[in-house]
C-alpha cells in the first residue's frame, strides 16, 4: 500500500467487518435476497444454519429489508474509503486523531449500531434477525482468517502497473491515481463498484492479477473522473 500523502499513487485495501456481518445474516437466516450486481456471492466457508430465526413469511420480508440496509452499509463503507484519501492538515497529534476518527467514521452509526441496532428498529422482522445473530457472527467471525490482510490480493505490483497504466491512458499525473477496496471473503470471483474510486471485490478476484488489474483500472478512472467532475 503506498503511504497516504505522497506524491504518487494511493491505494488501500482491507476488510469491512460490518460488511461481512451483514452477509452472515443473510446466509445464516437464510434471507432470500434477489441476486443483483451490488449483492454479493455466499459467504465462503459455509455459514451455520440459524434459519430458525425467524419464520418463513418473515424470512421474505426480512431479505426485502436486507437490501436496504445493504445498499446504507455500502454507501458508508465507499464514503468511509473515500475519505481515508482526503489529505488533512497537520494539527495537535491528539486533537488530529478525534478529528480524523470524527471524519473518516461519521454516520457509521446511523448504519451499524450493534448490540441493539436500534437503526434497524422500523425494518422488522430484519431487526431481530440482526440481533438474534449478532452473538452467533462474533464468535464464527473470529475464527476467520482476514482476508483483507492477505499478502496475496492487490499485490503491490499489480497496484502499480494499473494505477501508471491508468494514468498514461487518461495522460493525467499518476498522482490522481487513488483509490480503495473492501475484500470480502465470499464465493467466486465478483466485484461492484460503490462509488467513484470505491470497490468491493472477492477475495478470489482480488488475489488474480488480471482480474484485480482490470478492477484496480476501473476505480482509478472512476477516481480520476470524480476529480475533475
Amino acid at each position: 500500500m503506498q503511504v497516504r500523502g505522497s506524491d504518487s499513487w494511493q491505494f488501500g485495501h482491507g476488510s469491512m467487518g460490518y460488511l461481512e456481518t451483514a452477509l452472515f445474516v443473510r446466509d445464516a437466516a437464510g434471507l432470500p435476497v434477489e441476486p443483483g450486481a451490488s449483492v454479493p456471492p455466499l459467504l465462503a466457508g459455509g455459514v451455520p444454519d440459524h434459519s430458525d430465526v425467524l419464520a418463513p413469511g418473515d424470512r421474505r420480508t426480512a431479505a426485502q429489508q436486507w437490501l436496504v440496509w445493504w445498499h446504507r452499509l455500502t454507501g458508508q463503507a465507499a464514503a468511509e474509503g473515500q475519505r481515508a484519501m482526503v489529505p488533512r492538515p497537520s494539527v495537535d497529534p491528539d486533537q488530529e486523531i478525534e478529528d480524523v476518527i470524527r471524519f473518516r467514521f461519521a454516520g457509521r452509526e446511523d448504519v451499524f449500531d450493534p448490540p441493539e441496532f436500534r437503526s434497524l428498529a422500523d425494518l422488522l422482522p430484519l431487526h431481530l434477525a440482526v440481533t438474534s445473530t449478532w452473538q452467533l457472527e462474533r464468535r464464527w467471525a473470529r475464527s476467520r482468517p482476514d482476508q483483507g490482510h492477505n499478502r496475496n490480493v492487490f499485490a503491490h505490483p499489480v497496484v502499480r502497473d494499473a494505477a501508471e497504466s491508468t494514468a498514461a491512458a487518461l495522460r493525467v499525473p499518476v498522482g490522481r491515481m487513488r483509490g480503495h477496496a473492501y475484500v470480502l471473503d465470499v464465493e467466486g470471483q465478483w466485484s461492484f463498484m460503490a462509488g467513484p474510486g470505491s470497490a468491493l471485490a472477492s477475495a478470489a478476484l482480488a488475489g488474480d492479477p488480471v482480474a484485480a488489474g482490470q478492477l484496480l483500472r476501473e476505480i482509478f478512472r472512476s477516481a480520476a473522473g470524480r476529480d475533475s467532475a
